[in-house]
């Protein structure tokens, strides 16, 4: 079996807590509960031609996982849930997986 862990550009291995795909969704999320949301709406039609995509959130989440179990492990920081936040918060808006920036065509939020 060969290693098939992920490496950045650099050559060095990949943590989900240096990605800005992982990191932004957490930020963003973190200031939409100060604010006061309490719900992720996610529009599951929208959702499949994404989801499925083969750089898309699901197997972005293999290399992220992969990263918890290789540099974390169970006992770590917890990045299994974190990233299960930050997935959540990603799928409400399938147009928008890749960026959080106000470029985007509508920035994510939580249904109060």
């Amino acid at each position: 079996m060969t290693d098939r862990s992920p490496t950045t550009s650099e050559g060095e291995p990949y943590w989900w807590g240096n990605d800005p795909y992982w990191t932004e969704a957490l930020d963003a999320l973190a200031k939409a509960k100060e604010a006061g949301a309490g719900q992720i709406t996610i529009d599951l039609n929208r959702l499949d031609e994404s989801l499925y995509s083969g750089d898309g959130p699901a197997y972005k989440l293999l290399d992220a996982m992969r990263s918890v179990i290789d540099q974390e492990g169970y006992d770590g920081f917890r990045g299994a849930p974190r990233l299960v936040l930050a997935l959540l918060w990603r799928l409400q808006n399938p147009d928008d997986m890749g960026t959080l920036t106000p470029s985007s065509k509508r920035t994510p939020t939580l249904d109060q």
